[in-house]
This record gives structure tokens, sequence and C-alpha cells, in this order.
């Protein structure tokens, strides 16, 4: 099936009357919906259409949380690791809370609550932890700057970066490598 105008203006409408013709899925999410979700409308180049659902998973599509295009219930650990996957895949990117919530299609306190109840963590302190472990083999290869890694592994500004580094190793980046280069020195 292909994405035609008429698809795009029920999905862009939130069109009910479309849910039995089609489902459509997300690529750079790997989520597809019913016509009717009312989640946050993605960039049409992203968009494939399928018959029904059963189409879409075979792709590799996981159903939307918000609209459950299966009628099936989730478990709260496959929504975690939906979350979990999204920010390993785009933890360089200038992700919010809300921007991980919307893409994971579903309401930000509910998926706040349900992910601390399931990791003992918030969906920021993952974020932090993922992009500190990336950072840590791109201080370890010595190569980049420290304000060249905080901008690669996603932080705004370099200050934030060591703030959050020195949260999780009591030191600074630079400190972190100098150690390393001093540690490997003596074996």
């Amino acid at each position: 099936m292909y994405l035609t105008e008429k698809r795009w203006q029920d999905i862009k409408t939130n069109n009910k009357l479309a849910n039995d013709d089609f489902v459509y899925a997300v690529k750079t999410t790997m989520i597809f919906c019913k016509p009717s979700c009312n989640a946050k409308l993605p960039n049409k180049e992203n968009v494939s259409i399928y018959r029904d659902y059963h189409e879409a998973i075979d792709n590799g599509y996981r159903p939307c949380k918000k609209c459950n295009p299966t009628g099936q219930l989730l478990e709260d650990e496959e929504w975690v690791l939906q979350i979990k996957n999204f920010v390993h895949r785009y933890y360089h990117l200038n992700l919010t809370l809300d921007e991980i919530c919307n893409q994971c299609h579903g309401s930000k306190f509910h998926l706040s609550r349900l992910f601390k109840q399931v990791t003992q963590q918030t969906i920021m302190q993952y974020l932090h932890e993922i992009r500190i472990e990336k950072s840590i083999a791109l201080l370890n290869e010595n190569i980049m700057t420290v304000e060249d890694i905080s901008r690669k592994v996603g932080y705004k500004t370099t200050s934030h970066y060591i703030k959050i580094f020195k949260q999780f190793y009591f030191m600074t980046p630079l400190q972190f490598r100098k150690r390393r280069e001093r540690d490997r020195n003596l074996i």
C-alpha cells in the first residue's frame, strides 16, 4: 500500500473512519498507529502504510502505546524497553523528557512513573547514564576535546556535561582522562 494524499489527510486529521482501512508506521521510531492516533504527527517522508497491524509487525514495527492498534494490552516492561531503545538510538540528540515521551507515544507523567517503578531510576537519569557511558569510550580514545565529546553525546553545553560527569565519577572528564593515561603508563 502507498501513502496517498487521502491517507495522509486521514492521519493528519485523526480520522477514526479510516482505522479499519490501514495502519501507518513511522520509520524513525519503528512504531505503528491507527490513523486516529493523536500522537505527534510524524514527518510524511517517514511514514509507511500497511493493510493491517499484522503486516506492520511482520515488517519489524511495534504497536503504539497511545492508540493501541492491535487492541492487546501491553506490558510495562515492554514500554520501558521501548523507551530504553529510543534513548540508545538518539542519545546524541538534544532530547527532552517531553520529546522522549512523545516519540514513545505516552504521557510524560505516566511514562516517568512507570519507568521509575520498573528501573528504579528516572528517564533522564537513564539518558545521562547512556551519554556518560558513551563519553567514556571517547575520552579513552584521547582524540577529541572534552568540548567536542560533550556535543557528540548530546549535551548543549560543556559545563552541563562536566556537571553530570562529576555526579557519576566524582571528577571532571579531563581529570578522568589524565588518570586513565597515568594508569596506562604504569602498566
